[in-house]
């Protein structure tokens, strides 16, 4: 294991470099946006990088909310909740309550929410086990729960045997054993082995999952539940956080919890949601506006758009060998390349033809396993899916061409 020292110097190094590259830490040049494309160094260039998969971003009743909040509100409601909340936070907790299925505490980001929920829900007692590849957002939690005196450990990425053995293990000297993990994984797209986790919660009681599905809400379920709510919703030992940003197009995040007691001590105990400033007024006009089109007949429809895609991407990439991650029904597609010099270089000529990705490298992914990461939105058109495995496949060299492996789809 490599000393955080040591990691941050790679990081620095791997960053430096994609820097140099062009491929990190731009600036859109727009003066406006489409959703489709970005411009960079002057051209226009096809956006595979926007994780705004239901293209409600740029929906004109988004912005309307924005503006009639501002007008009603103004432009900031400058207030810890923990004294007085603006008029429209109870409105949305309520219709987020029906979109997700269970108690909603809105928090000012995701990061904060999980700094808010977990040290309130894990206690000095039980036993947090992170899986290998949770969100860093999630990690950085680690060291306050281990200041509470929790015990922390880490297990292999989606490896139930492990998961199992590690439950039962613990379960000898805790009182519960919180197991933490993404729905839907960031940069590879996979999803968690969910089915095989409800089994778990069947066998172990002691078990409690907490399931960072910031990147499955939206585009996948029933009212855009997610993969974990659409199995899970309600379940007394299963906590959700859903960020309001990516398909939701607003700002902030849901925590879904299972009982109204539990969102009242959250809100009364977790350090942000003291301290922390609100999700202003505009935003709060968003996030209404957007719940209530992901209660409607159209949410379907955006996610057959998006989901016709998604499909269309994974045909093309596995009919041209292309080094898949993995092919789960989910809009992140990672074509892994090995090593990140090699993934640089694929970015790099990507960019050239017009086609902007994401390098996926370390920390983000282990450095073994850089590659393209590109996400797919409703407003790309299908052509422009055949342009992207087009050009993908003139750049990724045969060495690296390997079969996909399916790991799970959207429910």
């Amino acid at each position: 294991m490599r000393s955080a020292e040591e990691t941050s110097r790679l990081t620095e190094a791997m960053m430096s470099a994609a820097l140099d590259a062009g491929l990190v830490m731009r600036s859109a040049e727009d003066e406006t946006l489409d959703g489709r494309t970005v411009r960079l160094d002057g051209r226009q260039r096809l956006n595979f990088g926007s994780c705004g998969y239901l293209g409600l971003e740029l929906d004109s009743r988004l912005r309307t909310a924005a503006c009639e909040a501002v007008m009603r509100y103004g432009t900031q409601f400058s207030s810890s909740r923990a004294y007085l909340e603006a008029p429209l936070y109870p409105v949305l907790e309520q219709l987020l309550g029906e979109v997700f299925g269970g108690h909603v505490l809105v928090t000012p980001s995701t990061t904060l929410g999980h700094q808010t929920a977990l040290p309130v829900l894990v206690g000095g007692n039980d036993a947090v086990v992170f899986d290998a590849q949770v969100h860093h957002s999630v990690q950085a939690v680690a060291p306050y729960l281990h200041a509470q005196g929790t015990t922390v450990e880490f297990v292999a990425h989606s490896d139930i045997s492990q998961l199992e053995r590690a439950i039962e293990r613990l379960g000898r000297a805790h009182r519960r054993v919180w197991y933490l993990a993404d729905g839907v994984y960031s940069m590879f797209g996979d999803l968690a082995p969910l089915p095989a986790l409800t089994a778990l919660l069947d066998r172990h009681e002691q078990l409690h999952l907490y399931m960072d599905d910031s990147h499955g809400v939206g585009w996948c379920g029933r009212h855009g539940h997610g993969p974990t709510l659409d199995l899970l919703a309600g379940h007394e030992r299963v906590v959700v956080a859903a960020s309001l940003n990516k398909s939701f197009a607003a700002a902030g995040a849901a925590i879904v919890l299972p009982s109204a007691r539990l969102k009242s001590r959250l809100r009364m105990l977790g350090g942000p949601a003291i301290f922390s400033g609100p999700i202003q007024p505009p935003l709060l006009g968003v996030a209404v506006a957007s719940a209530e089109i992901h209660l409607s007949p159209e949410l379907a429809e955006r996610q057959a758009t998006l989901r016709e895609r998604i499909e269309l991407c994974t045909r093309l990439m596995r009919e041209s060998g292309l080094p898949l991650a993995n092919a789960a029904v989910s809009p992140i597609r990672h074509v892994t390349i090995g090593r990140p010099a090699d993934a640089q270089k694929v970015a790099e000529r990507l960019l050239y033809e017009g086609v902007y990705t994401n390098l996926a490298t370390f920390p983000a992914v282990p450095a073994r396993l850089a590659g393209i990461r590109t996400t797919i939105t409703v407003h790309h058109r299908l052509s422009d899916i055949s342009e992207l495995v087009r050009a993908l496949d003139r750049h990724v060299p045969a060495e690296f061409r390997s079969a996909p492996q399916a790991v799970g789809s959207c429910v």
